[in-house]
């Protein structure tokens, strides 16, 4: 299992992501691939991205979920 950091997650340029309410989302998408792991048991809510220049509403999950839903599956 990788270690994550939230930092490295956020200046990491592959991994689309989105500040809201001071807190910072992470597409799903990009993290599973990230990952390389399912995270179909991550809580996630759906939220507007800007993603090459089109708006869309994306899956996206906080670093918390991500930890929270990797420890259920161990």
């Amino acid at each position: 299992m990788r270690v994550l950091k939230e930092k490295l997650l956020i200046k990491d340029a592959t991994i689309n992501k989105v500040q809201f309410d001071k807190e910072w989302f992470f597409k799903m998408d990009d993290m599973a691939f990230y990952l390389k792991e399912d995270l179909s048991e991550v809580e996630f809510i759906y939220l507007p991205m800007w993603i090459d220049g089109v708006e869309e509403l994306v899956k996206c999950c906080s670093f918390e979920d991500i930890i929270r839903g990797r420890k259920e599956l161990l």
